[in-house]
């Protein structure tokens, strides 16, 4: 009778534990540092002689801060965003030219996960987001310039996090991040990134 009282016992810790790691109705900060890979882009002159190009940048960095709230596996919160990559290089009819400098976003998204929860202390997760981006354009040759434009972006995740505690859970996750096509005076380009980020969640 000991034993099965034991192992009833056991179960619903056990049952408690995972309940308190699947925090629900609370509100939370969160913050993402990851690495950012910009798509190669094609550059639409301003008017009807300048020649389009493609322009490349080099891997760079992203990082984001968040205050949202958690209920029913659902999270709605509310997030900056930055990244950052340098300029490469202009791919034109007559060859390749370096560029200088950098080419960035800050962006302010409102965004929306949906977590699978299950019974261990590892839950996936898919989120989309919609807002605003201002995107910077810091060239010193005759190409880009220096220039900046306000534009519509959106972002589509999906990851893993981890509870460590009943407040503390990390997560690792993929992120697209575009905007529709920014028009600055040297011309329309495109902007796309590709982002691997590492984060934090501290739950109220």
């Amino acid at each position: 009778m000991k034993k099965k009282i034991s192992i009833a016992v056991c179960v619903m810790l056990l049952s408690l534990s995972t309940s308190a790691y699947s925090a629900t109705d609370t509100l939370y900060l969160s913050a993402n540092l990851g690495v950012g890979f910009f798509s190669d882009a094609e550059v639409t002159g301003s008017d009807a002689s300048a020649a389009n190009y493609d322009i490349e940048a080099n891997t760079g960095y992203g990082l984001g801060a968040a205050v949202g709230y958690e209920f029913d596996n659902t999270r709605i919160e509310s997030e900056f965003v930055y990244h950052n990559n340098t300029l490469d290089q202009a791919t034109t009819a007559g060859g390749d030219a370096a560029l200088s400098d950098d080419i960035d976003s800050f962006a302010v998204l409102i965004n929306g996960y949906r977590d699978f929860a299950n019974d261990s202390r590892w839950t996936p997760f898919l989120g989309g987001g919609l807002g605003l981006a201002m995107i910077n354009v810091d060239d010193d040759t005759a190409y880009l310039g220096d220039d900046s434009a306000t534009v519509f972006a959106f972002q589509i995740s999906t990851g893993i996090a981890y509870a460590v505690n009943e407040v503390i859970t990390v997560d690792c996750r993929y992120r697209y991040f575009a905007t529709t096509n920014p028009e600055f005076d040297s011309g329309e380009t495109e902007y796309r990134t590709h982002n691997v980020y590492a984060g934090v969640r501290y739950s109220f």
